[in-house]
């Protein structure tokens, strides 16, 4: 892989990574205050909301999810002329997109209230948590060619700084919101705030990075959106797929059971994405990276992205997986602060192993966008669609709340192993082979490394030491976390994973920050 390939992907893996750890601690920190301040039920109707508006991204013949590659791939090239097509034309496309959404909206609300199971007493609610969300989902889209292009130029590193800087003021005004007694009207107007204050912030430096940016109809070309339609619907597909698998189930326990469901499901799949999202910090990088690879005709460094980006992503996910599915109780006693939640520990467990399922594939699925060559992604996707629509429908009906678990799994499983089969084929790379290089120390050293943390939990038996409280399940897993972790390191180290280059790659993601901090001196500088 080219040196300049290399450090684009380290430090945007970097910042990537610093955006969804300071995301979840957020996550984590606030979640509570917010179900304590506004109820449970609340909360179910706030998560059935984000839900069901997002399911308008997918409307968008997938022109959305096209400006990444187009841009990173322009500009590679220097061609600025076929830049200011990609970002005029996905403006437009976005504004006129929006009004479309907004009429629906109007047209469907009540409608679609009928259909969700909640107290009369939160009619109210439930309509301003809809238009709510919907403002703040305009806002987002009709500003996400800038984002896009941030992205595109691989300056991952501003998009997280943004986001990082905007959620203090953000999480203080939600907080003060919620103590003066706004309830979700609070959630709504702190939202809106925040969102206007990101996408700004985004137009503003990609202006500043991309001076050659020109705005004018001119530049809104049919052959452009005809491009970014072609490619963007597999895409699309794929993505409507994820969310589906992601979403889908807390409409369903919305009709069949009731929003309480929904919140019990919502945060047991928080923790769920988080553990597997933290290793996926690196994805962002990917599709930019590969395309310029691509563009460049690099099929050695494409093959080698593919290879070290997943055994990154796999050395992270399955000892994270791991400790989350067998710690699920634990961790949700330590994060409510209470017992009760013993629907979202099956949920974490549950979900977790579909979700990884999905991970471990991401470092593929976004490099064949970068590729040009997204109808894998499209062919699997609607296999985990339609699988998770038919299963997770009749298990609700025979078994209730597991039951939509159970569908959102299996149904990820299946189809991403489907991709992983045709994406292989592809690259004409032999899934055994791929597995021993990349899939089986990782799996060994997790067989290795599990009975150790039993051994802190058999202790605490026998001292009579049962944990109580937030620091009280804190120091227990803390323990058992610690433990795991060296016993899956020190696995890691003595089956050889890591090879010179890998080490490399380490200890440059290690140097790069401090050094950005002045800790260190870079020599080459």
């Amino acid at each position: 892989m080219a040196e300049a390939t290399s450090k684009k992907l380290i430090k945007n893996t970097i910042f990537s990574s610093v955006g969804r750890f300071w995301g979840y601690f957020l996550g984590f920190l606030i979640t509570p205050y917010i179900v304590h301040k506004i109820g449970i039920e609340r909360f179910g109707v706030w998560a059935i909301a984000n839900t069901a508006i997002h399911f308008f991204l997918f409307l968008d013949l997938g022109i959305g999810s096209s400006f990444v590659k187009y841009i990173a791939e322009y500009n590679t090239k220097k061609d600025y002329k076929m830049i200011n097509q990609v970002i005029n034309t996905g403006l437009i496309f976005s504004l006129v997109f929006c009004f479309c959404v907004f009429l629906i909206s109007m047209l469907l609300k009540n409608f679609a209230m009928t259909l969700l199971k909640f107290s009369p007493e939160l009619y109210g609610d439930v309509l301003i948590a809809f238009l709510g969300v919907l403002t703040v989902f305009i806002i987002n889209y009709i500003f996400t060619v800038f984002k896009s292009t941030l992205y595109g130029l691989q300056r991952m590193d501003i998009v997280n700084i943004i986001y990082v800087i905007v959620s203090i003021p953000g999480t203080v005004g939600l907080v003060l919101f919620l103590s003066l007694g706004f309830g979700l009207n609070g959630l709504i107007y702190n939202s809106i705030i925040v969102a206007v204050v990101t996408v700004l912030s985004y137009a503003i430096c990609a202006y500043r990075l991309l001076p050659q940016m020109v705005f004018g109809l001119r530049f809104v070309n049919r052959k452009m959106f005809k491009k970014l339609w072609n490619f963007g619907f597999k895409v699309q597909i794929a993505g409507f797929s994820e969310f589906i698998n992601f979403s889908l189930d807390k409409l369903l326990l919305g009709y069949f059971m009731n929003v309480t469901m929904v919140a019990f499901y919502q945060l047991g799949s928080r923790i769920a994405s988080t553990a597997c999202s933290i290793p996926s910090a690196l994805l962002p990088a990917v599709e930019p990276a590969s395309s310029e690879l691509d563009a460049a005709e690099d099929a050695r460094a494409l093959n080698n992205l593919y290879t070290r980006g997943t055994k990154y992503a796999v050395f992270l996910a399955f000892p994270l997986s791991l400790f989350v599915i067998t710690n699920a109780l634990p961790i949700m006693h330590f994060w409510m602060g209470k017992a009760g939640y013993e629907k979202s520990a099956m949920a974490i467990q549950i979900l977790t192993i579909g979700y990884s399922f999905v991970l471990v594939n991401s470092i593929g699925r976004l490099m064949a966008r970068g590729m040009g060559v997204p109808q894998f992604e499209m062919v699997s996707a609607l296999i985990i669609l339609g699988l998770n629509i038919l299963l997770s429908v009749v298990l609700i009906i025979l078994f209730g709340f597991n039951g939509a678990l159970i569908g959102s799994s299996v149904s990820a499983v299946i189809g991403s192993l489907f991709f992983m089969n045709r994406f292989h084929k592809h690259i004409k790379r032999t899934i055994t082979s791929f597995f021993g290089d990349v899939y089986l120390k990782p799996i060994i050293a997790c067989v290795f490394a599990f009975p150790p943390p039993l051994v802190i939990g058999f202790l605490f038996h026998i001292l009579g030491f049962s944990p109580s409280g937030r620091v009280g399940f804190l120091i227990y897993l803390g323990l058992k976390g610690s433990v795991f972790s060296g016993a899956y390191l020190l696995c890691i180290f003595v089956l050889k994973y890591f090879d010179e280059y890998d080490m490399n790659v380490l200890l440059s993601t290690v140097k790069m920050p401090l050094n950005r901090m002045g800790f260190i001196k870079n020599n080459n500088e």
